[in-house]
């Protein structure tokens, strides 16, 4: 009986160990199968869009301490002002807009398509080389398990490399299954901070006529 009871604990710490993973993999299928209902069963999506926005977030504001050191001359300054006078009007609704867009099922699965496309091209150079990579380095497709931890018994935490960069991401088990929660990437930080910058950047072309007037 004790021979059945540690093998029944073992595979019971096996299935415990693996799950996360599982539900990774659920969340990859969802996104390569466009199965909106798979993503929402193993997202939290207002957590993740929480997570999301307070990137972005500290993403545009070192942007903006980036362009102001920048600054050539004192008109500059005037536009760079302008920018942030709009950005502190709009930019907080343009980012709220953007990030209940894209950080959504459909939102996800748009963004993962055209990045694997832009990627695409430079992968399609030999399918060869791709498959000897995939075999020295026990990667798939591209993506590979860079670190892991269980941070606790209902807590996990990962970083994939993904063809587009690392990924960070935490998942939370709520029975019966793991569900993402949060995400940590450059790539879907810079795009979704570009849209928001474009749609607060009103102004833009004013400032470049005004610019150009001064100069002449």
């Amino acid at each position: 009986y004790m021979r059945i009871f540690f093998w029944i604990l073992g595979l019971i710490i096996i299935v415990v160990f693996l799950s996360p993973f599982y539900s990774l993999y659920k969340i990859g299928m969802g996104v390569k199968n466009k199965d909106v209902d798979i993503l929402n069963a193993y997202v939290i999506w207002p957590e993740m869009q929480d997570s999301v926005k307070q990137d972005v977030s500290e993403y545009l504001k070192s942007r903006a301490e980036l362009r102001k050191k920048e600054l050539d001359n004192p008109v500059e300054g005037v536009f760079e002002d302008i920018r942030k006078i709009g950005g502190e009007i709009f930019g907080g609704k343009a980012l709220d807009v953007a990030i209940k867009k894209a950080v959504t099922p459909e939102g996800i699965i748009k963004i993962v398509e055209i990045a694997e496309k832009k990627s695409g091209s430079n992968q399609s150079s030999s399918n060869k080389t791709k498959t000897e990579t995939i075999d020295s380095s026990n990667n798939y497709d591209g993506y590979s398990l860079e670190k892991f931890n269980f941070l606790s018994a209902s807590n996990f935490e990962a970083t994939v490399l993904t063809p587009q960069g690392d990924v960070y991401f935490k998942m939370r088990f709520i029975f019966p299954r793991w569900h993402l929660y949060t995400v940590k990437s450059e790539k879907l930080t810079e795009e979704i901070a570009k849209k928001v910058e474009d749609s607060v950047n009103l102004l833009k072309n004013l400032n470049k006529t005004l610019f150009e007037g001064l100069k002449e």
